[in-house]
């Protein structure tokens, strides 16, 4: 698989990966090596050049990828008018299920005393936590979580990594970062320079 952002700038040049859940992985590699394409990759939107990406064997551009995957990007793109609570109301109706589990999971993540306060008013670690909160709602077969635990608290960061050890006993979980809590054993480190090797 071969893909860039720019014609004439390739950032993955005849790549090769293979992930079979469930499990925990570590992708992991220098700045600008492409860890956060792997995950515009894996989400459908940036399509490559050459090759394929598949999810659960349906092409990651297949509009029937989408409930089998989730992609938790770095930067969180939320709404600066809309309070937390319905950022989280909003995405579990557009997954088709209750908001009840969203809005508990929401209280372990400390969320609690911003539900009512907009999203434009929240601290980065805030603004994080609420972001991993929407991309991670209902069942999944693969989740693709890059740099989560960026700008957290210590306690979130514990409730996240218990999290993500649950879904890999059942899913294939990619965790992106520089390096891994103590409370994650990942089942394999990848090394994105061994992508093209």
């Amino acid at each position: 698989m071969t893909a860039g952002y720019i014609r004439g700038s390739r950032i993955f040049d005849d790549a090769s990966l293979s992930i079979s859940g469930p499990g925990l992985f570590h992708l992991r590699g220098r700045n600008g090596s492409g860890k956060s394409t792997f995950a515009e990759l894996a989400s459908g939107y940036l399509r490559p050049w050459a090759g394929q990406v598949l999810v659960n064997g349906i092409n990651a551009t297949n509009r029937d990828a989408r409930e089998a995957r989730r992609v938790c990007r770095a930067e969180p793109a939320l709404f600066p008018a809309m309070t937390v609570h319905d950022h989280i109301a909003l995405t579990a109706t557009a997954r088709g299920i209750s908001p009840e589990p969203a809005l508990d999971r929401a209280v372990m993540l400390g969320l609690e005393p911003w539900l009512a306060e907009n999203a434009g008013s929240l601290s980065t670690g805030t603004a994080k936590k609420l972001w991993y909160l929407m991309n991670t709602l209902g069942d999944f077969d693969l989740a693709v979580l890059d740099e989560p635990f960026n700008g957290v608290d210590t306690e979130s960061v514990a409730v996240m990594a218990k999290e993500m050890t649950e879904w890999a006993k059942t899913a294939c979980v990619v965790l992106i970062a520089h390096a891994l809590q103590a409370e994650l054993e990942p089942d394999r480190v990848i090394e994105i320079s061994e992508l093209t090797s």
